[in-house]
């Protein structure tokens, strides 16, 4: 049986997931609201690393069928485009927004130089050589058979694939929260998504073992309950020292915030991924949401600033100021993409990393 040639959950998935940064980012700056906490809460310790798992799986599927110069330039054009085009949007917006509405002087680097919500397009770049070396070629198929040993049953391999990987995250998110903080500064910087871009690195390594190898997909995911203790003992972990101490996770007991952010994101990520490829069929409009994700992503950050801008002073509410700037955004996002991205091939390199046009092409309307 010939293998798809789109997994459409995984699609889903890794749109929504990419989507669910409009919740994210629409959350009020000072509020402590329980809704918006859980909020922060899954995007911190699910999403991002749920979102790089599904990547890097996407990367070993493709890796199988294309040439590795091939996809090299691609990817390199289908990530720096993005990254570029939604830097150039959001920065001279959020300054110009901070710099409006602030009542103290901001420090220039923190206003300057941040990747905001894009930190994820720099990772991607900077995991390239590891899917160079895993994602071609037969080099996935000797570090498989390392992480999972020789002889052994597939609880066990599954145990050893699970426990490498985030013996490895949590090492080296430890190392990016040491090393983000050498830099002393203000304000937020390009370093503070250090820890993030190192610790979901072997996440995105094992998705691509698991996109390479039919096989060792079968057994990291066939025996979901192992995942879904995991999840559950972390969570009661983090969530029941907040309890405790009457702080939200992880403050009071820091060593379990990191814990449960180098645990939850992986073993999460897997019981995701494991639902994605379940998936056989999307509705319509959710493939149509999922193939404009990537300019609803790059647009939406800037303009979810904006309307909190707008909104606040009027609506004088959390709720509804969330309520307003979620929809809003998210509607005009998507019918930027429908209505003027799809239709300019020149902004469909922009946004997608579409290839570059020529001069007379026809505008892509479908």
């Amino acid at each position: 049986m010939q293998p798809p040639q789109r997994f459409v959950g995984v699609d889903a998935w890794r749109a929504g997931l990419m989507l669910f940064g409009i919740l994210l980012h629409a959350l009020p700056e000072r509020s402590h609201d329980p809704f918006f906490a859980v909020i922060g809460y899954v995007s911190t310790h699910v999403r991002m690393g749920a979102f790089m798992v599904v990547a890097g799986f996407l990367c070993g599927f493709v890796g199988a069928r294309r040439s590795r110069r091939d996809w090299l330039r691609a990817r390199i054009r289908t990530l720096a485009m993005p990254l570029a085009t939604g830097l150039v949007l959001t920065v001279p917006t959020l300054v110009a927004l901070r710099l409006h509405y602030a009542t103290t002087a901001l420090p220039i680097a923190s206003l300057w130089f941040n990747w905001y919500h894009l930190w994820f397009l720099l990772a991607l770049i900077l995991y390239l050589p590891i899917a160079w070396l895993l994602a071609f070629g037969d080099t996935h198929a000797r570090v498989s058979a390392w992480l999972t040993g020789t002889g052994a049953g597939d609880t066990v391999r599954q145990v050893r694939v699970i426990a490498a990987m985030l013996v490895a995250s949590l090492g080296l998110m430890t190392l990016g929260i040491r090393l983000a903080v050498i830099v002393p500064c203000d304000g937020p910087t390009v370093l503070g998504a250090l820890p993030q871009i190192l610790g979901y690195a072997p996440l995105y390594a094992i998705g691509i073992l698991l996109g390479r190898d039919g096989g060792l997909a079968a057994t990291v995911l066939g025996h979901w309950r192992t995942m879904a203790l995991l999840v559950a003992a972390t969570l009661m972990l983090d969530c029941g020292a907040a309890w405790l101490t009457g702080v939200p996770s992880g403050i009071g007991v820091p060593q379990l915030s990191l814990l449960a952010r180098a645990v939850l994101p992986g073993t999460s990520a897997l019981l995701i991924l494991r639902s994605a490829l379940s998936i056989r069929h999307v509705p319509p409009l959710l493939r149509r949401i999922a193939d404009a994700s990537l300019t609803i992503y790059l647009v939406h950050f800037p303009l979810v600033k904006l309307l909190q801008a707008l909104s606040e002073d009027v609506l004088r509410n959390d709720y509804l100021t969330f309520a307003f700037v979620v929809p809003v955004a998210a509607i005009l996002s998507y019918a930027f993409h429908t209505r003027v991205v799809m239709r300019s091939p020149v902004l469909l390199w922009l946004f997608n990393g579409a290839p570059r046009p020529s001069f007379g092409t026809a505008p892509r309307t479908t």
